[in-house]
């Protein structure tokens, strides 16, 4: 075979050079140069030939196997309850696998410091990439560490604060804009809010303030039942409800934090004998709740998760290739109208 260099003097060598020469994908060349997949031989050594013949070799993977980085990559999400993140994780995992990357998976619980603890840990074994979740008020020195050890980092779920190598998720500005405007169609004046841990989670807040500013540029006025002390999951959407019902009794709508805590304020208007949607219109956010529906199915706000762990897995692999890629990645999102509304 022959394999004539036809890269400009200076330009950084990456895989995907390196697979135009050899006639293969970026993917392939990781795969060979890591020695893994089931590559023909022949394909083998048109890689190792191209990559020698750019100085891909020289100049990049002697540096990997010299210690430079490993081929872990770091996932931070919230916490493992949240049923979000599962198909995020399977999704990364089986892009960044066939790529000779694998995961190792952390919990920061919204706490900085947790947060902190959690990305140095994941910086003392000089991974390849790091993906973080968003919706957190990260610690100074967290981000200086970051910046720092200039690793790639992919954060998920927050395009509004976009720090990072690449910002990945849905747009929590248009998820509360779409719920109150759905909520104004149907001819609410009397609408409340319920969410628990607001401090902790920017995204969450930035969806209720959304939510909010939107009601109020139409004269409708927000009633909050909120508390840092609850779980976002349907037990806090329970004593939240009742709160806001003991206090509000002729409230005709509530919006929640997402569909678990949605779930919980069903059940506290059935207890009460109201009807939903007749006397009281309920909608949640992030679509959680249809697989578990039977009669009533929430109206919510849904999107892709696979998708965002897709994006989030191929940016890992762009950016260890040197590859140029969109820093803002907005996941599109829809209003999906249950029974509830």
């Amino acid at each position: 075979m022959s394999l004539k260099k036809n890269k400009k003097i200076g330009h950084k060598v990456t895989l995907t050079d390196v697979g135009e020469l050899a006639g293969v994908s970026a993917m392939t060349v990781s795969k060979v140069l890591r020695g893994t997949g089931r590559i023909p031989e022949e394909t083998r050594k048109r890689v190792r030939l191209a990559a020698q013949e750019l100085g891909y070799v020289t100049n990049q993977l002697a540096s990997l196997l010299a210690g430079a980085s490993s081929n872990m990559v770091g996932v931070l999400i919230p916490t493992a309850r949240d049923v979000v993140y599962s198909d995020i994780l399977s999704a990364i995992n089986s892009e960044l696998r066939p790529a000779g990357l694998r995961t190792f998976i952390g919990e920061s619980y919204f706490d900085s410091d947790v947060d902190f603890e959690q990305v140095s840990s994941f910086l003392s074994i000089r991974p390849a990439a790091l993906i973080l979740h968003g919706g957190i008020t990260r610690k100074a020195e967290t981000l200086k560490l970051l910046k720092k050890q200039h690793c790639p980092v992919i954060q998920i779920w927050d395009v509004e604060n976009t720090d990072f190598d690449i910002s990945i998720g849905p747009s929590h500005v248009e998820a509360g804009r779409l719920m109150a405007e759905h909520f104004l169609s149907l001819g609410l004046e009397r609408v409340g809010y319920v969410g628990a841990e607001m401090e902790l989670d920017i995204c969450a807040a930035v969806r209720a303030n959304s939510f909010e500013r939107t009601l109020n540029a139409h004269g409708v006025q927000l009633i909050r039942s909120v508390a840092e002390d609850l779980p976002r999951q349907a037990e806090g959407g329970e004593i939240l409800t009742r709160r806001l019902l003991d206090h509000h009794p002729t409230i005709q709508g509530i919006h929640f934090l997402n569909d678990a805590m949605a779930l919980g304020g069903m059940r506290v208007s059935f207890e009460r004998g109201i009807s939903v949607p007749d006397q009281l219109k309920i909608g949640g956010f992030n679509a959680t709740s249809y697989v578990h529906s039977v009669r009533t199915r929430l109206t919510t706000i849904s999107m892709s998760y696979q998708n965002i762990g897709r994006k989030a897995a191929q940016g890992v692999i762009a950016l260890y290739s040197g590859e140029q890629v969109p820093q803002i990645q907005v996941e599109p999102i829809t209003l999906e109208r249950g029974n509830s509304t």
